[in-house]
């Protein structure tokens, strides 16, 4: 058993070395093993010089002591589904628990900026999968709008949701999220990244995330999308990869639709329309999208107390002011800023409340 202990660990290091060097071009890897090449002997002898295994050993025992699980490409635990994908990445960062059924997982992405519209279909369609016999994990990038909408509707019904990080995993990006990312953990999910600890967001860092979230899932959804942006490459990656896409339509002229229409439009995704899927290509839609949604069990709530009162009070401020800002609500309610900002989360979580434009709250109307 030592042996074996020994062995993985081994592994793990020289790919979390190799994962540093061609972090952004893993295929070459992949092609030197298919080809005999051992992974160790891939190490070019200059990185071994420098002290690139002293440097991976050194980030596994920081990963430990941070609590993130590191797991390299030849690891029986990798997404199988991930693997199959030939830019997959060579060494998985992990905060939480990867779900069971990963090959089955759905991600939803969309703009950072959705309108009203945007954010009540993701919330319908995330819990339409969730209602299905086998939910599916719900799979976005922890971004503003539409990312956090789709972690959060599978949080209120009950489901696992994964958020792929442009960041190391010890960095929450961006750090409003902070309570976001934990929620995902605690309610078993988990945040995945394929960067060392303390990588920064860089944008070239996003279109390498990207492609994970694409990869990791069997099928992927826009739901509001300009032309041109994050979620166009994540559905162009998905499209690549062979996996089913979908695509919410919109409205003509609509700049937040531009991107789904024209994908709806060129037959690379099904149009999702109503409470269907319908596949605009002659490939049949595999998508358990009809399943009639089952009731949520409903979440546990404190017992009556100042934390009701405090909710009480703020949603009477919404009321009377409209959409507030959160500072504005303290003011209103003289709840202590630390107090508020924790109930917002939670009332968000429960669907009391909509961040409309990623600065002021407002009711959810039913």
């Amino acid at each position: 058993m030592q042996d074996t202990d020994n062995k993985t660990n081994h592994e793990t290091v020289i790919f979390c070395a190799l994962n540093k060097i061609f972090g952004f071009t893993p295929a070459k890897v992949r092609q030197a093993m298919e080809n005999g090449v051992k992974p160790e002997a891939i190490i070019p002898p200059e990185k071994r010089r420098a002290g690139i295994i002293g440097w991976a050993e050194d980030e596994i025992a920081g990963c430990i002591r941070q609590g993130i699980e590191t797991i390299p490409l030849c690891d029986g635990r990798y997404p199988g589904i991930l693997k199959e994908c030939p830019d997959a990445p060579l060494l998985l960062y992990i905060k939480g628990v990867i779900p069971e059924g990963t090959d089955n997982a759905v991600s939803v992405v969309g703009t950072r900026r959705p309108d009203r519209y945007g954010l009540e279909t993701c919330e319908r369609i995330v819990a339409s999968l969730q209602g299905t016999r086998h939910p599916p994990a719900i799979v976005s990038g922890l971004a503003y709008g539409i990312d956090k909408q789709a972690h959060l509707s599978a949080i209120r019904n009950n489901g696992i949701t994964m958020a792929v990080m442009a960041t190391g995993a010890d960095r929450i990006y961006p750090r409003p999220h902070e309570w976001v990312a934990k929620a995902i953990i605690d309610h078993g999910g988990c945040l995945i990244s394929d960067f060392p600890l303390g990588s920064e967001p860089l944008p070239v860092h996003f279109l390498r995330r990207n492609r994970i979230i694409a990869g990791i899932s069997k099928a992927t959804i826009v739901i509001e999308s300009p032309i041109k942006g994050g979620s166009m490459v994540t559905a162009s990656q998905a499209f690549s990869y062979g996996r089913e896409l979908y695509a919410v339509p919109g409205r003509i002229g609509d700049r937040l639709s531009e991107g789904c229409n024209y994908l709806i439009a060129a037959d690379m995704a099904g149009c999702i329309s109503g409470t269907g899927l319908f596949r605009i290509t002659p490939a049949t839609a595999q998508l358990p999208y009809e399943t009639p949604v089952d009731e949520a069990a409903p979440r546990q709530h404190p017992s009556p107390g100042s934390p009701d009162d405090e909710a009480g009070r703020l949603l009477h401020a919404m009321q009377g002011h409209g959409p507030s800002d959160t500072e504005s609500l303290r003011l209103a309610t003289g709840i202590p800023y630390g107090r508020l900002t924790a109930l917002l989360s939670e009332m968000e979580i429960d669907g009391k409340i909509w961040m409309e434009d990623g600065y002021n709250w407002r009711i959810k109307i039913k």
